[in-house]
């Protein structure tokens, strides 16, 4: 999303208990195992704020994701618990409140695939080829007919409520979805528990469609920025808006080999898109590859 000039080719505290109550059911558990020799998240984290620098505001999440398991034993569930507690860290800025710009995408889709799951809507194939458009090429007439077709606001609310966001409410004025709020931590903790909230099949295609993201948005702005193009195989999600309360917005989050990666990013309006989308890469350069 964009209402500026594209750039053309150029929650949360975690309660332990209710943890250790998701591991003992089996539901819950890091994706991977981080390598003996891979560093923490609680180590990346300010390698990557400090990459950024003094350009703007850089809200930062790292994680992994979490995964369906079979039953564990009350000694592994303790251990498991333990590692969903580390296997997450955020910057400073992680609960502030970004306007979303077309993070709100995921949202969205999830909620519609939700509720075509539950039998609540009824998605024809029409409807599922601007889903995917609107997450693969980021195409905003998509968003804009499915955000009132299916209720946005209400898609805000239900996501939010599914996945225990604290810091995401939808737009105060009607329709303007690019200006819902959310938080890195909501972003990062929406995609940790997307295997394990969402239907494996809708898990599938909504990590799908983020992992065949064009280089070239539905209008014409350069998606190949932050984590796109940096994190090699990342699912991404990419947003940009201008010029919300004369700042500028740039995001990217993505998840590659079980890592969630989250950058939420604002720069003053005279910032222009390309050295803010320049000082993106070089904190996402500063994620470490492998898992």
């Amino acid at each position: 999303m964009s209402t500026g000039r594209a750039l053309l080719r150029t929650p949360r505290v975690l309660v332990p208990v209710v943890l250790l109550a998701l591991v003992l059911s089996g539901l819950v558990t890091p994706r991977v195992a981080a390598a003996q020799d891979a560093l923490p998240p609680s180590a990346v984290v300010p390698s990557v704020t400090a990459a950024y620098g003094n350009v703007g505001a850089l809200a930062v999440v790292v994680a992994r994701q979490q995964e369906r398991l079979g039953d564990l034993s009350i000694r592994a569930a303790e251990a498991a618990s333990a590692r969903v507690l580390a296997a997450r860290a955020g910057s400073e800025l992680a609960d502030r409140p970004f306007p979303t710009a077309s993070m709100v995408k995921l949202y969205l889709a999830e909620d519609a695939l939700h509720r075509a799951r539950t039998g609540a809507v009824t998605l024809t194939p029409g409807d599922r080829a601007q889903l995917e458009v609107m997450i693969r090429s980021s195409d905003d007439p998509a968003a804009s007919d499915l955000w009132v077709r299916f209720d946005g606001a209400r898609a805000v609310r239900d996501v939010a409520a599914r996945y225990g966001l604290t810091g995401t409410d939808p737009p105060r004025r009607w329709g303007q979805w690019g200006e819902t709020t959310t938080t890195a931590n909501d972003l990062a903790w929406f995609l940790v528990r997307l295997p394990v909230v969402a239907h494996p099949d809708d898990a599938a295609a909504l990590l799908g469609w983020m992992g065949t993201a064009t280089p070239i948005a539905s209008d014409g702005f350069d998606q190949e920025f932050g984590v796109f193009g940096t994190l090699p195989g990342a699912a991404v999600k990419q947003g940009w808006m201008c010029c919300l309360a004369g700042q500028r917005h740039l995001h990217s989050v993505g998840v590659v080999d079980g890592r969630v990666v989250v950058l939420l990013s604002e720069v003053r309006s005279s910032v222009g898109w390309a050295a803010a989308a320049a000082a993106l890469d070089t904190a996402a350069a500063a994620v470490p590859a492998g898992p």
